[in-house]
């Protein structure tokens, strides 16, 4: 039993972060962050709530709320709910000689398995996340989440924690530290297979030499392991209302707009646009709709 491939396990949300390539952890200001570096929590300083869709392909799409909370100095909180849908999952089953006992694969060592169906997937996850400064230029956060799936009419659930920094060490400049997944996030399937989650990594920077324009990178992998990913991006704003975003995660060219506009009683409101090419999925576009209260 597998999660699909590009569900919330593995993709974050928020069409800013992904306009900017996935280099987020570093910037992660928004009520989003306690889905890129909880520890961007603490720059939450307005009620928040946000509604994001994730198209992956014609049949496929992931959907996001969150809401955030501020606290003044005592920080800020944060609670995100998602669901992926998959059509056409293949269900499979272990391949058994005439004595029923499982056949091994000689190559790998590991029992052969054979499709016995295709039905539906639906995975969903509920993040709680926190975030506080604790000086100026030091902001610590991090996030427990629930895992829930349903591969082809079997349950499946999980527990998992991340956490994060994020610091100021220069006028302009942010570096983000990201560790999820820790101490190995498992998913228990009710036919007694496992997924298991290593822990990941990642680290990054952002330069903002103005309001006019901001640059972000960032490196990731598996803890242990040399699979580096690199993302960077950068970020015009043309005017209060009005953003362009380009950026580049892992050789694939991402791109967005972003639009704001004030609401009445001091409150705004927020939409956001990004464009993800070559995936797995093919080509891929993400839709952030947010309001400031």
């Amino acid at each position: 039993m597998a999660w699909a491939e590009d569900s919330f396990l593995g993709v974050p949300f928020g069409a800013r972060g992904q306009a900017l390539g996935g280099a987020y952890s570093a910037v992660a200001n928004n009520g989003e962050a306690v889905l890129w570096n909880p520890a961007g929590l603490a720059q939450v300083d307005r009620l928040t709530l946000s509604g994001s869709q994730n198209h992956l392909s014609f049949t496929d799409n992931i959907y996001a709320m969150t809401l955030s909370v501020p606290f003044g100095r005592w920080g800020t909180a944060a609670v995100s709910a998602q669901q992926l849908t998959v059509e056409n999952v293949g269900k499979t089953r272990p391949v058994l000689d005439s004595s029923g006992n499982p056949v091994l694969d000689p190559a790998t060592n590991t029992p052969l398995v054979e499709i016995a169906g295709f039905g539906q997937e639906i995975d969903a996850s509920f993040i709680g996340g926190y975030g506080v400064a604790l000086v100026d230029w030091l902001m610590m956060g991090g996030s427990a989440k629930v895992l829930v799936g349903n591969s082809v009419g079997v349950i499946g659930d999980g527990l998992g924690v991340d956490a994060g920094l994020l610091l100021k060490p220069y006028a302009g400049w942010r570096v983000g530290i990201v560790t999820e997944d820790i101490g190995r996030t498992t998913v228990r399937w009710r036919d007694g297979t496992r997924t298991r989650l290593e822990p990941s990594g990642n680290i990054g920077a952002a330069w903002e030499p103005g309001k006019a324009c901001l640059f972000s990178a960032q490196i990731g992998s598996p803890l242990g392991k040399a699979d580096i990913g690199v993302s960077m991006g950068a970020e015009w704003r043309m005017a209060d209302f009005l953003m362009f975003r380009a950026g580049m995660q892992d050789w694939r060219m991402t791109g967005g707009v972003g639009f704001g506009m004030p609401l009445p009683g001091g409150a705004r409101a927020s939409a956001d646009y990004a464009f993800v090419t070559g995936s797995q999925f093919e080509d891929r576009n993400r839709l952030t709709l947010a309001v400031q209260f």
